[in-house]
């Protein structure tokens, strides 16, 4: 029992330490999180899009990305079709876009087959799925005037939300690229996703272009930039909307490989946790992302270990009222006994729930109407309560399965 209660006061101290963290950066940065970067050159760019079977989505993220207010003369656009089984190389073709197919080989390496190609000075890589706003690409380009910068992503929402499980997703977005840009206030920032992210072009070539071994490129390719000494900036006004799954069983595989590539990051980079030749990628953003891990599957332990004693305690009792002639369910004693570790749980779930409402408010969504506050409670009790499980389901097919598919 001693283990058990030195477990849980690590992870309360761990999860209220590092929710006040990211309260605390935006308190001090409140008033900056939107300011947008003054216009002082525009670099050309090329548009990257990597797509497999992509047939239903191609046409509006072409349309998008062609509706660009950015000079048409410094814009190249590539769509990089990997395969597909379908017509999505037939619907590029009608654009005026330079279409490349290849043989299926995986997104990474349909964005290294474009970035071969690339003339512009800053490479975009777009999902064939999403659809970036009309000013998206100058919100984003002033941040490359430092020449330390080799990579800038952009807000990601989620497009037409229908259903509840779309609805909680866009939560979890709205709160991601919130606490994204918090993360850019120190130096932090730890992936660049594929809806939307720019790379300056001779860096990332430098760096060898996307890594193909793991299901994430887009979190190891901020990595390596990091660690090689180049900084990472999050434009929060820069928007770009995604499609999202509409099942739990689509919903549930994607996470799954975003799990698994994350973890093969963390092994990947392993050897720069703590080490201070790294600086701020070894001290902060690999134990970050490991801790972030640690915490929840700790989490889960804990839950499941109390949930077991609940259980054996109440199956004890009922055998022996049973004995009695008792009733258990009348006398079964179901309150709950205050104690630090109440007070703890009780301070963790209250921060969670300031944590969420400030995000939200802050990304000016409503969370006072009697639907936003149920979604916020179910995505606060039942949504994130999945993410441990998955990482567990992730760990074991990273044990199991080798194969490695986009």
């Amino acid at each position: 029992m001693y283990t058990i209660d030195i477990l849980f006061l690590l992870f309360a101290f761990i999860t209220l330490y590092l929710t006040f963290l990211f309260l605390v950066i935006f308190l001090e940065n409140r008033r900056d999180l939107f300011r947008e970067l003054k216009e002082e050159s525009l670099l050309s760019v090329s548009v990257i899009v990597p797509a497999y079977n992509e047939a239903d989505n191609i046409r509006g993220t072409l349309d998008s990305v062609l509706g660009l207010s950015y000079p048409r003369k410094l814009l190249e656009v590539i769509v990089v079709d990997d395969g597909s089984t379908d017509n999505t190389a037939e619907i590029a073709g009608e654009f005026d876009v330079k279409v490349i197919v290849k043989e299926n080989g995986g997104k990474a390496s349909a964005l290294n087959v474009g970035i071969e190609h690339a003339k512009g000075e800053i490479i975009a890589c777009i999902d064939a799925d999403a659809y970036p706003d009309v000013d998206s690409l100058r919100l984003m380009i002033p941040y490359f005037l430092d020449k330390d910068v080799a990579a800038v992503t952009s807000s990601i929402f989620v497009k037409n939300p229908r259903n509840i499980l779309e609805r909680l997703q866009e939560i979890e977005y709205v709160l991601i690229a919130w606490g994204r840009k918090l993360l850019d206030y120190l130096d932090s920032v730890y992936v660049t996703p594929g809806p939307l992210s720019l790379y300056r072009g001779d860096v990332i070539r430098g760096v060898g272009g996307f890594h193909k071994g793991v299901l994430t490129e887009d979190i190891e390719i901020a990595w390596r930039l990091q660690k090689e000494g180049y900084k990472i900036r999050m434009a929060l006004p820069a928007r770009v909307y995604t499609t999202v799954p509409d099942s739990f069983r689509i919903w549930w595989s994607q996470r799954l490989r975003w799990d698994i590539g994350g973890i093969q990051t963390i092994r990947r980079y392993k050897s720069a946790f703590l080490s201070k030749k790294y600086g701020v990628f070894g001290f902060f953003i690999v134990p970050f992302f490991s801790t972030s891990i640690f915490i929840s599957l700790l989490g889960l332990g804990l839950f499941l270990y109390l949930l077991m004693v609940r259980a054996s305690d109440f199956l004890v009792f009922s055998y022996y009222a049973y004995l009695a002639g008792i009733d258990p369910l009348k006398y079964y004693p179901i309150v709950l006994v205050p104690n630090v570790f109440t007070i703890l749980g009780i301070l963790i779930f209250a921060f969670s729930i300031i944590y969420v409402i400030i995000g939200l408010r802050s990304m000016n969504r409503n969370v006072l109407t009697p639907a936003a506050i149920f979604e916020i409670l179910l995505y606060l009790s039942i949504y994130l309560f999945l993410f441990p499980i998955l990482l567990v389901q992730s760990f074991w097919r990273l044990l199991v399965y080798r194969e490695q598919k986009w």
